[in-house]
């Protein structure tokens, strides 16, 4: 790895097929190395299905490629996301947590399946999983089958008319609670850091207390920067960062070519020396 690998080299936040991302980990390896970055970490949903096969391929490369796994816990009842790095492969913990949230997301799946039924639907489940395939099962791949069986003209129209949280109604996952999955982590070495704090329903008030909780149960980072934010907001994530004594990470968050400003290893820029970049301490 780069001693003083910059920040415009680095992308610690990418998905593949193997969770909601559009690309392959071989594709999405082979477009880091096109956009010249120089260490890369796969962090797919609850999921490490395509870890073995993106490191491979960054082998090939000389890419350097770091273990990781975006897992989804929730904060007073609120759902967020966390971004652990820089793991062994056989790390039982953040497997035992991976186990859960798939098991999760497969009971989810199911509710939707039965909530459709209840407006008059067939009972699409089996059929949305082998849609699925190796990706994260979720209401996306309902709303394809929609959309093919003539039920509704486009994927928008499927939510709208079944899909949305008034149609379903409060469908929450009931995910780990924060304070559970950071004591259950933090004596495992890993880099456990809270993704895209500006992206939650928080209050600055509210996102400190977050912060507070998440460093005191073992957090050890937060992302500064995830994808196109807007410059302010990564300013103030810069401060937080430095007044909670979190380390700073960065990533594009990239799922696939949505836009000009969804590419991996792009993202808005930061104040590299203000902040203590959480790869610097790798080895």
């Amino acid at each position: 790895m780069p001693e003083a690998a910059s920040y415009r080299k680095v992308d610690l936040h990418t998905h593949s097929t193997c969770s909601d991302g559009r690309l392959s980990p071989t594709e999405l390896v082979d477009l880091a190395v096109e956009q010249k970055v120089s260490l890369f970490a796969l962090t797919d949903h609850d999921s490490l299905d395509g870890i073995s096969e993106a490191r491979a391929r960054a082998a090939e490369h000389n890419l350097s490629f770091i273990y990781g796994v975006e897992l989804s816990t929730q904060w007073n009842g609120i759902p967020l996301h966390m971004v652990a790095l820089n793991f062994e492969p056989d790390n039982k913990a953040i497997l035992s947590l991976v186990r859960g949230n798939q098991a999760i997301r497969l009971d989810r799946a199911r509710r939707i399946a039965n909530l459709l039924v209840k407006q008059g639907l067939p009972d699409l489940f089996d059929e949305a999983v082998e849609l699925a395939g190796d990706s994260q099962l979720g209401r996306p791949h309902f709303a394809t089958l929609l959309v093919e069986k003539g039920y509704v003209k486009d994927t928008n129209k499927a939510f709208d008319r079944y899909l949305g949280n008034k149609k379903l109604g409060q469908l929450r996952d009931v995910w780990p609670e924060l304070e559970d999955v950071l004591s259950s982590l933090s004596d495992q070495g890993a880099e456990l850091i809270l993704a895209h704090p500006k992206r939650y329903p928080l209050t600055v008030t509210k996102l400190k207390r977050l912060l507070g909780d998440f460093k005191k149960w073992g957090g050890t980072g937060m992302e500064i920067v995830s994808g196109n934010e807007r410059p302010d907001s990564v300013r103030l994530l810069e401060r937080l960062s430095r007044e909670f004594d979190l380390k700073a990470s960065v990533g594009s968050d990239y799922h696939g070519p949505f836009g000009p400003w969804m590419q991996v290893g792009k993202f808005t820029q930061i104040h590299e020396s203000e902040v203590d970049l959480v790869w610097q301490s790798w080895k």
